[in-house]
């Protein structure tokens, strides 16, 4: 067993190091220059006063609330339509249905912001389905939006079929297994499915929610193609201000960057505990 997991760690560790170095000299970069080390500006002095008025600029306060508001509708609303595809999936017997669920998820963020974009624009595709039909409408068009609809839409149409592919193995199997015993014993369906398959599928659904959520909080494609010019989306307004004309504001831009990198290692570390207490639950 030690020689395997020896021989496993070599196996990974060029991969690894060179990931690990990329990241690291990105993470580093980054922190550096968010202090106010940037030779090219003729930057030398460390400096905390970017992170300082960031926290006291209402620019970055509303779109980094913003950003939460939109992630949190979006991965909720995700985990709730997602876990129950999945369990109706898992009592499918169709094999094109199994399949076709997952396609979203290979769909580019920007592949999909188009589907969106068309679909849902002021005189897109469904305003042209619904005048087909004979209903009259003035425009469907919840682009741009100041709630964010679009960018909601388009999150929950890639994180539905995610949660859905995460707890469908689980639902397949447990449901197989412990179904007719909860039958035997008393339990009726809605019973059956909030005592039984969901408690089941806690940590599965839990940390499938953290990825959705880390991913919604600070993607960039989303928030640019559908979402308001105010307020923009943090990752939005990182990137604007890293192109600010006035170079200074790059360090503002890369404090942002730091911002979002530090709040993405909490969230993974919380990935790591659940994963490592699932493993150790599974022992």
């Amino acid at each position: 067993m030690e020689n395997n997991k020896i021989n496993n760690a070599i196996l990974v560790m060029p991969s690894f190091l060179i990931v690990f170095s990329i990241t690291a000299y990105v993470v580093v970069n980054t922190l550096k220059e968010s202090l106010g080390l940037i030779p090219e500006l003729f930057l030398y002095e460390i400096t905390y006063k970017y992170y300082a008025n960031l926290f006291t600029d209402k620019i970055f306060v509303s779109s980094f609330l913003y950003s939460i508001f939109v992630a949190s509708m979006s991965s909720s609303l995700s985990v709730v339509l997602g876990t129950y595809l999945g369990y109706a999936i898992s009592k499918s017997k169709s094999s094109f249905t199994n399949i076709s669920y997952r396609f979203p998820i290979f769909l580019s963020y920007v592949a999909a912001a188009a589907l969106i974009y068309n679909t849902y624009s002021d005189k897109g595709l469904l305003y042209h389905m619904f005048q087909f039909i004979g209903i009259e409408i003035d425009s469907l068009n919840i682009i741009y939006n100041s709630n964010g609809l679009a960018v909601i839409l388009l999150n929950m149409f890639k994180g539905i079929p995610f949660i859905a592919f995460s707890v469908y193995p689980i639902l397949l199997k447990t449901d197989a297994a412990y179904k007719e015993t909860a039958r035997n014993l008393g339990c009726t369906n809605n019973t059956y499915v909030m005592k039984i398959l969901l408690p089941l599928c806690k940590k599965a659904i839990l940390s499938s929610a953290l990825v959705i959520f880390n991913y919604n909080l600070f993607v960039y494609e989303g928030f640019y193609f559908l979402g308001p010019s105010n307020p923009p989306s943090i990752g939005v307004l990182a990137y604007n201000t890293y192109l600010n004309p006035d170079m200074t504001y790059r360090a503002y831009g890369m404090a942002i960057n730091m911002i979002m990198i530090a709040i993405s290692f909490i969230l993974c570390f919380v990935y790591y505990r659940i994963l490592k207490s699932e493993n150790e639950g599974a022992i």
